[in-house]
């Protein structure tokens, strides 16, 4: 008698640029789901499909992240895969994936991919990675850089992508352009220039560090800034973040010493800002897409595989991976029958809004998070990692999610600013956070979601995403698998 697979692959759904599936995708993954026998299918998504061979790499790292942890109970358990047209550059440490050294190699594979993801912007894309790489010391040239992101970012006020840009809604004025697109080119280079500094201090010093021990004990140094509301749910904040940059009040152009800076800053340096700058317009663009795609693609989707059988799904998005997990919820409501009730949902280091789920904005006098209210269609855990450690989702989203028109010069750009992924989710009442492996101890039937502190595994090197992609550990295996073992949802 054959022995059952100790691991299903149930292979992947495959969505365009429009959020559309190829014929029949639903039906064959269904029929594959029924035959194999599984009982707990796990849904990925990541962000790093920059072609065949990484998409493949990043899945087979999370297949036997998975594998190792359901080894106990053979033939249980598969993993479907949710690919999309969106990327990584090719320098961020992808789990898998053999790491390419800079230079010339990395920066050909890096815009053949955004020219196969970014269809129609190959003039905008060539001439970027022109600048970048001549590095000119004309002033012009950044002029020029800030008009090419511009033309690569802008979308028409019809095209259905552009309402995704903001995890929020219901604000009197609603914003959707980032600063960073609009403020003064040479000023964005120079502040993300100093942010990469900043982490090649940080990691000198050892001053990075969690703020939460092991144990759950707070930090000798933590940082208590927010309500007393959301320092009860989301825990203490390091008392010294990644960048003070993140620290400030207000935005980058509310003042202080940057024009200087400006004036002043090595060349080198500036294109090494520029070239995160470019990344991080580059993500803005794809968490838009994001957004699009897990509302009208993979929401209205996930019925359909779990129709004429008993199969549980949970859902797991990492990075931009999790704001089109999140943003699938969205879809499952709009469906407009009854929704399906997701089994679990997991948000690994989550690139949105740590407000995505709030009732209100703190900061603002109307308005909630784009997905408030709906952890109610998640039958069983909602667990969020984050990590403070995570110097991407720490300090260089909070600098590219800000909008223009922000006024709120009282609060910090981290605590406005800031990503689920850095300190899990706020302005919802909840559970205090716990530590990943303690997970256990708490009575997940009951709770809405729960924030889960993974900065003792997830954390950043001398690379500022070598610790956002860092969730390969058995510990998170086991904590998706303890999303399976709950048997009911929350009451």
């Amino acid at each position: 008698m054959p022995q059952p697979a100790a691991f299903h692959d149930l292979g992947a759904l495959r969505f365009d640029g429009g959020a559309a599936l190829a014929p029949d995708s639903v039906d064959r993954v269904r029929a594959a789901v029924r035959d194999s026998g599984v009982r707990d299918l796990y849904i990925v998504v990541h962000g790093a499909h920059n072609d065949e061979e990484v998409g493949a790499a990043v899945d087979g790292a999370y297949r036997r992240l998975l594998a190792e942890a359901w080894q106990d109970a053979p033939g249980r358990a598969g993993m479907l895969s949710v690919h999309w047209p969106s990327l990584c550059f090719r320098d961020e440490d992808l789990p898998g994936v053999e790491q390419r050294p800079d230079g010339a190699e990395a920066d050909r594979e890096t815009l053949d991919d955004l020219v196969r993801h970014l269809p129609g912007h190959e003039e905008e894309l060539t001439r970027i990675v022109a600048l970048l790489r001549d590095r000119s010391d004309h002033e012009t040239a950044f002029d020029d850089f800030g008009t090419q992101l511009r033309r690569l970012a802008e979308v028409p006020l019809q095209d259905p992508v552009a309402p995704f840009a903001s995890d929020a809604e219901g604000e009197i004025i609603p914003q959707s352009d980032p600063l960073m697109l609009f403020e003064d080119t040479r000023t964005m280079c120079v502040e993300f220039a100093g942010a990469l500094d900043d982490l090649r201090r940080a990691g000198d010093t050892g001053s990075a560090r969690p703020a939460r021990h092991e144990d759950g004990r707070k930090g000798p140094d933590v940082s208590e800034e927010g309500t007393l509301a959301e320092i009860r749910v989301a825990g203490p904040r390091p008392a010294r973040p990644l960048s003070e940059r993140v620290a400030r009040a207000g935005t980058v152009a509310s003042g202080g010493p940057l024009g200087e800076q400006a004036r002043t800053a090595d060349q080198a340096a500036l294109w090494d800002g520029a070239h995160e700058l470019f990344r991080q317009v580059v993500r803005h663009m794809l968490r838009r897409r994001a957004g699009f795609i897990g509302e009208l693609g993979l929401g209205p989707a996930l019925p359909g595989l779990a129709e004429d059988s008993e199969v549980r799904l949970h859902l797991v998005g990492h990075g931009l991976g999790a704001r089109l997990a999140g943003f699938a919820l969205r879809g499952l409501e709009s469906g407009g029958a009854e929704p399906v009730m997701l089994s679990s949902l997991t948000l690994l280091q989550g690139e949105m809004s740590h407000f995505a789920f709030a009732d209100s904005l703190p900061q603002q006098v109307s308005g909630h998070g784009a997905l408030w209210s709906l952890q109610r269609l998640v039958q069983g855990p909602l667990f969020c990692t984050f990590s403070h450690l995570d110097f991407h989702l720490g300090v260089l989203y909070p600098l590219s999610a800000q909008m223009i028109g922000d006024s709120a010069d009282l609060t910090s750009i981290a605590r406005k600013w800031g990503a689920l992924g850095f300190d899990g989710v706020q302005g919802v009442e909840g559970p205090a956070p716990v530590c990943l492996g303690e997970t256990g101890k708490e009575d997940l039937r009951r709770l809405p979601y729960l924030n889960v502190d993974a900065s003792e595994v997830v954390h950043t090197t001398d690379r500022p995403f070598s610790g956002h992609h860092d969730v390969m550990h058995p510990e998170i295996g086991q904590l998706l698998r303890q999303a399976a073992d709950v048997p009911g949802g929350a009451d």
